[in-house]
Formats: C-alpha cells, sequence, structure tokens
C-alpha cells in the first residue's frame, strides 16, 4: 500500500525518465494554466519556464511553480515540450509562431487538430474539467484527451497525462468538438441557471446555499440513472397548475421565458422515452 501510495505522488517522474529530453513549457497565465501546472509539478514533472505576454500574470505563476518566467516566445528552451493554455482564439496563431522544433501541445477540446499548421511535434492535451485559480480539482479522476498525427508524440503525451490522471484516451478531433459542445451544455449553460436562480432567491432574501445539497445530489444521480430518468418536479409530472402559479411569480423576463420553455419541453422528452 505504501508503495503504491509514493508511486502515485511520483509518476511525473516516470515520465521523466522515459522522456528524457522533454521540459515543460506552461504557455499561459491564466485558470488551466494555474491549476494544471501546478499538478504536473506536485506529480514530478519539471517546469522549465513560464511564457506569460503579462510579466506580472507570468512572474506570480513561475513563482508558484518555482521555476522561471519569460515574455518573449524566443525564450522559450529548446528542449521543451510547451503545453499552450490560452484562449481558442489565439491558439493558430500560436501555434504558427512557435519554432518548429519545439513539442507543442494544446488543451483546448473545440480546436481541431488538423486545422493547426503541420509541424514535427503537435499535439492535444485536452483535461475535460472547469477550472478556477484558486479551487483545488482532483486531477486523477479528469478525463485527459489525447491526438496528435505524430504516434510517438501521441504516446509521450499519454504518458505525461498519465503522471496526474487515472482516465487518458485518446480522441479525435470530431470527439473531441462534440464532448465540448456536451461540456459547454452541463456546465455553462447550468451555471447560468444556477444564477438565475440565486438572482430569484436574491430577491425575496433567501440563501442561495439552501439549493447546495439539491444541486449534488441531482448530479449524483447520474451515476446510476441516464439524465431523462433522473428527471423530477412539477414538468415531469405534468403539474400545469403549479408551473403557472410559479410563472406568475418570475419577475425576470429571461428566467420566467426559461422556465416556460423547459417546462414545455421536459414533458414531450419523457413522452418519447416512454414509447
Amino acid at each position: 500500500m505504501i508503495l503504491m501510495l509514493i508511486l502515485a505522488e511520483n509518476r511525473g517522474y516516470f515520465y521523466n525518465m522515459i522522456n528524457k529530453d522533454s521540459d515543460i513549457t506552461i504557455f499561459g497565465t491564466g485558470k488551466v494554466a494555474h491549476q494544471l501546472g501546478s499538478e504536473l509539478k506536485r506529480k514530478g514533472n519539471h517546469i522549465n519556464a513560464v511564457y506569460g505576454r503579462n510579466e506580472q500574470k507570468a512572474k506570480k505563476l513561475s513563482k508558484k511553480l518555482k521555476t522561471k518566467h519569460i515574455t518573449s516566445a524566443t525564450k522559450i528552451p529548446s528542449n521543451s515540450l510547451v503545453i499552450i493554455c490560452i484562449s481558442d482564439s489565439a491558439i493558430p496563431k500560436v501555434v504558427a509562431s512557435l519554432d518548429k522544433n519545439l513539442k507543442v501541445a494544446y488543451t483546448s477540446g473545440s480546436i481541431r487538430l488538423e486545422d493547426l499548421p503541420d509541424r514535427p511535434y503537435l499535439g492535444v492535451f485536452y483535461p475535460l474539467q472547469t477550472f478556477s485559480i484558486n479551487k483545488l480539482v482532483d486531477f486523477s479522476s479528469i478525463p485527459f484527451l489525447i491526438e496528435s498525427r505524430s504516434e510517438l508524440f501521441e504516446k509521450e503525451l499519454k504518458s505525461l497525462a498519465s503522471s496526474v490522471s487515472n482516465y487518458v484516451k485518446c480522441a479525435n478531433s470530431e470527439d473531441r468538438y462534440n464532448l465540448h459542445i456536451g461540456a459547454v451544455m452541463v456546465n455553462n449553460f447550468s451555471n447560468y441557471l444556477y444564477h438565475l436562480a440565486q438572482k430569484h432567491l436574491d430577491e425575496h432574501d433567501l440563501d442561495f446555499k439552501l439549493l447546495l445539497p439539491l444541486i449534488k445530489e441531482t448530479t449524483e444521480k447520474l451515476e446510476i440513472l441516464s439524465p431523462i430518468e433522473a428527471q423530477t418536479g412539477p414538468a415531469a409530472r405534468g403539474d400545469k397548475k403549479i408551473i403557472q402559479k410559479h410563472l406568475n411569480s418570475i419577475s425576470d423576463p429571461k428566467t420566467k421565458a426559461l422556465y416556460a420553455l423547459f417546462s414545455e419541453l421536459i414533458p414531450k422528452e419523457i413522452k418519447k422515452h416512454e414509447l
């Protein structure tokens, strides 16, 4: 058991032994860069630099990772595996600008590998998770989706991902793209609904945190039930009286419109699955 714990905490050292010529440069200073860089280092991987256009932000992250910071891409060490952690729209231009001899991987789910300039070592290193700078996450359960045109580089990226996660698999651009659509729905859209619910409760001096156990239970049920099987509430029961009372009580037009739309769609979807 002790040996297993030691191995789990030091998986990065095994990556370094296999890929002796590659140190990691974190390219970016945002949420993904902070979380991923910290976890890679914690698991024994060597971070040789942090690149950031904003020197103050680059310096802050480099201090956290106990490495140097650079503000010019020409200063990226030649033996680097550059992990790009920046906005999707900026990735193509950055990939095209980097030295062709550098190994490069990016952390986006929506950018297709075939849409980027060809280079000897280019790959995808996509952690399917939402990140905040100050909220720690359990990397061991995060799916890492890997892709590269080079079979050798793909193996290297899988090895690196395996140093932090127990769930590493190859996924092509089409699969990643569709998973990203699903991720936006379950994460970003649901979070917006939490925001609307909080606004409604704030109007009535009620604490949004009272809903947190419900949110948790709703999510945990999906481990054993499909979303449509887990659906409950007035719309699922066809309780039109309650639905109308709720609509009459909601003051925000956007919230009212979404409540009405979901209340219309949910019973239709349930009926389809009952056929």
